[in-house]
């Protein structure tokens, strides 16, 4: 419509201004006013083409009319990506029958509906040269379909007390021995090592999957460690899982031998070897310290404090100084306050 507007003072304007230079009779009474309206129609269209808004501008909402033909345009719905199977490690525990045996697993499973198809499995053990196939899983199969109920991946085993007989598996397992299980349904896997007192082995587990066209994978590292004697119970467990008391229960056992032993010592002890024995005393107090501090700090620094129980007094423990009497009395008390660190579930305080 504005243009229209615009056209038709153009040429009514120019028109008008043609007719001032004709020499009719009929115009020449109004030949003054005929040329300013033409001059003032040609003005008006310039100021409309001056003022003409731009193309790629918007008309405002009360300018534009609704019509029959218009489309409303509905907005996209967000594309929601496809769940994803999430497999999740941990400790699968003992799977061996005899008490004499330890056979520790890794339990794997996904943590939602979403399986993870044709799962395989990778194991590292830091610092060995473990010449082992590919892994397997507990049923022998070298990939599994994955889903919630998991599925258990053999580890290592080893037997922590004498004995002659073979396992349930026919698998002749000598005692203070461990072997590497990456294949638990046929057989006995290579030698790992010869128990070592205080010696610790880490093994990379990873998990491996395959979803579309993308490569999935989910790893997690495990601890075993050794105690000071063979027949203790070893410690398997995740790192950077918190330990618990069940996790020490070898290492605060073997702590409070060492310690009644201590005691046994002291009571008796010759004048000349007191500051060796004094230094023993020390050295087992942050020892246990250090264990218990691995579940609870706080637990910690009440077992470092504790001095104040009366140990009985033999006739050797009066021929010797405070200092010495001084550390047979804590050393009496953490041995009885230690019981209470081994028990599961963690420590009361009397």
């Amino acid at each position: 419509m504005r243009t229209r507007i615009t056209l038709a003072c153009f040429v009514i304007g120019l028109a008008l201004i043609g007719l001032r230079f004709l020499n009719l009779a009929v115009t020449d009474a109004f030949r003054p006013y005929v040329l300013y309206a033409g001059i003032g129609l040609l003005l008006l269209g310039l100021v409309l083409v001056v003022t003409r808004p731009a193309a790629d501008e918007m008309p405002a909402s009360r300018d534009v009319q609704p019509t029959a033909d218009v489309a409303v345009l509905e907005p996209a719905a967000p594309q929601v990506a496809a769940p994803r199977a999430e497999v999740t490690l941990r400790v699968g525990a003992n799977g061996a029958s005899e008490s004499s045996v330890r056979w520790y697993h890794v339990a794997a499973a996904t943590g939602t509906d979403v399986a993870a198809r044709k799962a395989h499995v990778t194991v590292a053990v830091r610092g060995e040269q473990v010449a082992a196939e590919r892994w397997r899983w507990q049923d022998g199969d070298p990939a599994v379909d994955l889903t919630q109920s998991g599925a258990r991946i053999p580890i290592l085993i080893g037997r922590v007390m004498e004995s002659a007989e073979p396992i349930g598996s026919g698998w002749v397992v000598p005692f203070k021995n461990w072997y590497v299980t990456p294949n638990a349904s046929s057989a006995l896997g290579p030698f790992l090592a010869p128990f070592i007192a205080g010696f610790r082995h880490v093994f990379d587990v990873t998990v491996s999957w395959t979803e579309g066209r993308t490569a999935q994978s989910s790893s997690a590292s495990f601890e075993l460690r050794f105690w000071r004697e063979p027949t203790s119970e070893p410690r398997f467990m995740r790192i950077g899982d918190r330990p618990s008391y069940r996790d020490q229960v070898g290492g605060l056992g073997e702590l409070r031998d060492r310690g009644a032993a201590l005691r046994k010592e002291g009571m008796m002890l010759p004048l000349a070897s007191l500051g060796v024995w004094l230094g023993r005393v020390v050295s087992w107090t942050s020892e246990t310290r250090a264990l218990i501090a691995e579940v609870s700090t706080a637990d910690s620094d009440y077992f470092w404090t504790l001095k104040n129980f009366d140990a009985p007094l033999f006739e050797g423990v009066r021929l010797h100084d405070d200092r010495h009497r001084q550390a047979l009395r804590e050393l009496h008390e953490r041995l009885i306050r230690l019981q209470f660190f081994m028990r599961p579930g963690g420590a009361p305080r009397a």
